[in-house]
């Protein structure tokens, strides 16, 4: 049974041929949730198209309707999934301050809004980092403990097996205990390089747990994010994901 608030939106629309979207679909696009939740959110009456209240199946959104889930605007347009190469010199924050030489000025030319990184990368730190304004997943990416990821370091003096034994072990790290899956030097490099394999450790917690082994980074990369690597991707170049690699880093959430 249709509401009279649907019916009412319903019957005052004009201009049929303007571009439409099914509202489950826009709720998904907009990362909200998937369409089949986003018919439960309907049906519950949490969603309100210009400040009615839709429990109509299948309502179609136009561009200029403003879109309402639980009393918090929708943006129409679809999330956003960016991956960069980080080059050195520039700080990636999740915070929103104002930063000189931000990420954000390296993915600029490309989005119309801002999007937030995953996580924070400070300026001698290189790599991979992760864009998205899917806000559904960077809640669940944040939350994870089960994202794997690849650095590069470069030490400032060699690492020994005993040092990446206990790396191995774990140390605490503010109250808690961190630890590297793998670790093993570079073929062909100095004692000093080493590749590092982990899981949702960010680049500051594994400088923190290297010098709690009287070890001092001086460079690293982050060659591996999730499913995501640097595979034709230039140090300080940027790139959308496709949705077969969306759909990947959903499943590390």
């Amino acid at each position: 049974m249709k509401s009279k608030h649907s019916s009412t939106i319903s019957n005052s629309r004009s201009l049929a041929n303007d571009k439409t979207i099914r509202l489950n679909k826009f709720l998904s696009n907009a990362g909200i949730c998937s369409r089949r939740e986003a018919d439960e959110l309907i049906k519950m009456g949490l969603v309100q198209i210009n400040g009615q209240i839709i429990t109509e199946m299948g309502f179609k959104v136009k561009h200029n309707d403003e879109v309402k889930y639980d009393g918090s605007r929708i943006q129409q347009s679809p999330p956003e999934y960016l991956l960069l190469n980080k080059p050195k010199g520039f700080v990636a924050t999740a915070r929103g301050a104002k930063i000189k030489k931000s990420v954000q000025e390296l993915i600029s030319s490309g989005v119309k809004t801002k999007i937030p990184p995953i996580g924070d990368m400070g300026r001698p730190i290189t790599g991979l980092l992760f864009f998205t304004s899917d806000e559904i997943l960077r809640e669940k990416l944040n939350n994870s403990i089960s994202i794997p990821m690849i650095y590069q370091v470069t030490l400032d003096q060699n690492i020994t097996n005993d040092m990446m034994k206990k790396l191995k072990e774990g140390q605490m790290i503010f109250d808690k205990m961190q630890k590297v899956n793998t670790i093993s030097h570079v073929d062909g490099k100095s004692k000093k390089e080493v590749g590092v394999e982990v899981h949702s450790i960010s680049p500051a917690i594994l400088q923190k747990l290297f010098a709690s082994i009287g070890l001092k980074v001086i460079q690293m990369d982050r060659v591996v994010y999730g499913g995501l690597n640097k595979k034709d991707l230039p140090r300080g170049n940027w790139r959308k994901l496709s949705s077969k690699e969306i759909g990947f880093m959903k499943m590390f959430s």
